[in-house]
């Protein structure tokens, strides 16, 4: 779906601000475009096999002019049912990307997308931040009820991060996909009455274009 094509209460300009500043980080909007450091970094993210696995969404290309393509192509996106968000680092420097997908208006729920690609960063609290962050942001400005993920049972230290943002486990179902074979995936939701009751006084700057 076109962003022309969204429902009133999605307006762009107000749903997708330039940037959402929490205590320690910020998120960007992809429509800012990626310095070419930023660009070497997503792409290095895409070689590492094990990030890769546990996260099983990183973009990745076979060459790098392959990806730079692929980059300029996402900042240009004008679908109105995902969106994208590099995560900055408090030294202003790109560590990873947040982002929402399958929006479903009718139902006022989204999916939630993650990774923290600098290994450097991992364990220190800055993924739970992207989220909440970014849920406190669609929580407080759209109508979104509820958001849901994907992750594999034996992630651990991932479903941990999620728990501490509000996240439940609602489900769980035995897959199969190309790099874990056979696994059990667990299904999680926040909806938006949990996230005000544990999260709802948290500061969020939001700036619009």
């Amino acid at each position: 779906m076109r962003i022309e094509e969204a429902p009133p209460e999605w307006l762009r300009s107000v749903v997708s601000p330039a940037y959402l500043v929490g205590p320690r980080i910020t998120l960007r909007h992809v429509s800012l475009g990626f310095s070419r450091a930023e660009v070497l970094r997503q792409f290095r993210w895409g070689q590492d096999d094990e990030l890769q696995f546990w996260s099983g969404s990183i973009p990745s290309a076979p060459s790098m002019v392959q990806f730079e393509a692929d980059v300029l192509a996402w900042a240009a996106s004008r679908d109105a049912t995902r969106d994208r968000y590099a995560i900055l680092g408090e030294d202003g420097l790109m560590i990873g990307m947040v982002s929402y997908f399958n929006l479903i208006f009718e139902r006022r729920q989204a999916e939630l997308g993650i990774y923290i690609g600098e290994r450097t960063c991992w364990s220190n609290g800055y993924g739970s931040e992207a989220i909440v962050t970014l849920m406190g942001h669609l929580f407080r400005y759209t109508n979104l009820d509820s958001m849901v993920l994907t992750t594999y049972a034996s992630n651990a230290r991932a479903q941990a991060c999620y728990r501490k943002c509000g996240f439940e486990v609602i489900g769980s179902a035995r897959a199969y996909n190309g790099r874990a074979g056979y696994c059990v995936d667990v299904q999680m939701r926040l909806t938006r009455e949990r996230f005000q009751r544990l999260h709802g006084s948290r500061p969020i700057t939001v700036h619009l274009r």
